[in-house]
């Protein structure tokens, strides 16, 4: 059997297994032996198997319950192992039997500041000032108790005071977090740089300075440094959740989406990763394309449209890619050549792959850009013959459709260039129901009279359920008219518009939806009386503040106004 020379010599040249095996076995013939229960509990605590050493110190305890430094050693094992409550019962044990022990009351302090306990932790850690007030661990834990207790003004002395007995980069990321919480953040970044430029690995240093430069609206400096902690630790959840944000605000939500990948590598469990990369996707790849692009009767529409004009020798540009659904049916209509745009890297890099897996990878290029970046010449090979255009929203033109026609026609297309759809409409009516009324007004439920409520709802809605039959109280207005084809430049708007009932009822507000003319003879038309299987685009609702009675024949006088990128309604009084 080995002694203790001989196992210290065995730790010593690495051989932690055989060396533990060795003590613990010794140990076990000599149970009254506390000495080789301390070099036990030791190089289990060197090893970092710290439930092993506190096993052993327990034993040491029971056996000499005065031995100090035993008891200390035990309290650093349970703050180890996360076990703060179990920490301070030690260090409360050890201050109470060696008073003026610095140290003990220091870490007594760090635990209390951990179990939210700021107060006692004050009072312990001035107990360690007391007995030794050049010790800087202790005033940063004087800080920290500060700040715990919301006083920064006061934590922020207690740091300079630690930074002012030994420079550290700890304490610097201490003093330049207080400064930014008491909104000093220049003061705060340059405390923090000096804090990085110390100790590059300090990851306090790092997630501070990154939320300051995000508040001074640095946000790209702040990715880099979320990124060097995701780095070492790719599932820091805080990390992530502050580096994807700063990314999406950025544009730049395809490398959040890889630091996501990256964190469900490390750990494939993590919450916060795989909810971060869903919010992710729904910002760049919003959920109504699959619906859009399952919708056959806009599918169909746009088909025909193109068959009119696609023909062997076409040169056709698409804006708003997608899927490339719609340029691979120009492609199958015969075009010679197709180019398509997309916003989006992520869906353009998709749209490319399924363009090529379906066969049309020679005919159709999809360029990862928005339209007013397009090159003529390098990108659109020439001026086109036929621009198809989808970039509509339930609002009709919500995403830049106007200001991206008149680029596309200033620039990339020939004269008298064939363009589907041809026009496009923002059709109205007024309208009523119990489900609009359920859905989208509050009177009075369970008897209590509740209508203040509705003047802090949104005024216009998406109205995403089939089931609540819109009643038509008027023929279809058509609200807004764009030629494209005969138009160049489409500015905002403005006008009253008198709507008449046809019908009696309780009116609510006014429905919206859209009519896209293909090929002036190719109609789409999302009427809110045709119930879709499936469809990307949502009527929309305009609320009135206080529903009317309508009887046949009444007129209302309507304000309808978009300023090229947004439509609006609203009743006018009188």
């Amino acid at each position: 059997m080995h002694n203790i020379d001989d196992i210290k010599a065995l730790f010593r040249a690495g051989r932690h297994a055989e060396a533990l095996q060795a003590c613990e076995q010794l140990c076990a013939a000599q149970p009254a032996n506390t000495d080789l229960k301390r070099l036990c509990a030791t190089m289990h605590g060197m090893t970092g198997r710290f439930d092993a050493s506190a096993r052993m110190l327990r034993e040491v305890l029971e056996q000499a319950p005065d031995d100090m430094d035993a008891l200390f050693n035990l309290a650093v094992c349970e703050r180890e192992q996360r076990r703060f409550a179990e920490a301070r019962t030690c260090y409360l044990r050890y201050t109470e039997r060696l008073p003026k022990a610095w140290e003990g009351w220091l870490n007594l302090a760090e635990c209390q500041v951990l179990l939210g306990e700021a107060n006692a932790a004050l009072t312990s850690v001035e107990r360690a000032i007391q007995y030794n007030p050049k010790a800087a661990p202790a005033w940063m834990t004087k800080g920290d108790a500060l700040a715990a207790l919301g006083r920064h003004g006061e934590a922020l002395k207690a740091y300079e005071r630690a930074n002012g007995l030994a420079l550290s980069a700890g304490a610097f990321a201490k003093i330049g977090l207080t400064l930014s919480q008491l909104g000093r953040h220049p003061e705060a970044l340059e405390r923090l740089d000096q804090a990085v430029k110390m100790d590059p690995q300090l990851t306090a240093a790092r997630a501070g300075r990154a939320k300051v430069l995000t508040q001074l609206g640095r946000a790209a400096q702040a990715v880099d440094d979320y990124t060097a902690i995701l780095a070492v630790t790719p599932d820091d959840d805080e990390t992530l959740k502050a580096a994807s944000v700063c990314l999406a605000g950025l544009q730049r939500g395809e490398e959040a989406i890889a630091l996501c990948d990256q964190a469900l590598a490390a750990n494939p469990d993590s919450l916060t990763a795989k909810l971060g990369k869903s919010w992710l996707i729904d910002k760049i790849v919003p959920n109504w394309h699959v619906p859009m692009m399952n919708e056959q009767a806009r599918n169909n529409a746009y088909f025909e449209g193109m068959k009119t004009y696609v023909r062997p020798d076409t040169q056709v540009f698409e804006i708003g890619a997608g899927s490339g659904l719609l340029s691979m049916m120009a492609a199958r209509l015969g075009a010679r050549n197709v180019v398509t745009c997309e916003g989006a890297p992520l869906i353009a890099r998709t749209a490319q792959q399924i363009v090529a897996d379906n066969g049309f990878g020679d005919t159709v290029t999809v360029l990862a850009k928005p339209s007013f970046e397009v090159q003529l010449g390098s990108e659109l090979p020439e001026l086109a013959d036929v621009l198809v255009h989808e970039i509509f929203s339930s609002g009709l033109i919500e995403e830049h459709v106007l200001p991206a026609m008149e680029d596309a026609k200033r620039r990339l297309l020939k004269p008298g260039a064939a363009i589907v759809p041809a026009t496009a409409s923002l059709m109205i009516a007024l309208v009523g129901g119990e489900g609009f009324a359920r859905y989208f007004h509050v009177k009075d439920p369970f008897g209590f009279d509740i209508r203040r409520f509705n003047a802090i709802t949104p005024k216009k809605l998406p109205v995403f359920r089939a089931d609540l039959h819109p009643e038509l109280l008027s023929d279809d207005v058509e609200a807004f008219h764009f030629d494209f084809v005969n138009d160049d430049t489409y500015p905002a708007e403005q006008k009253v518009l008198e709507v008449s009932a046809t019908a009696a009822g309780t009116c609510y507000g006014v429905i919206q939806w859209i009519r896209l003319n293909m090929d002036g003879t190719t109609v789409y038309e999302n009427h809110p009386r045709d119930a879709l299987p499936v469809s990307g685009w949502q009527h929309m609702f305009y609320r009135f503040d206080t529903p009317l009675e309508l009887t046949p024949g009444q007129t209302l006088r309507l304000m309808a106004a978009h300023d090229r990128a947004t439509p609006w309604f609203d009743l006018l009084a009188g």
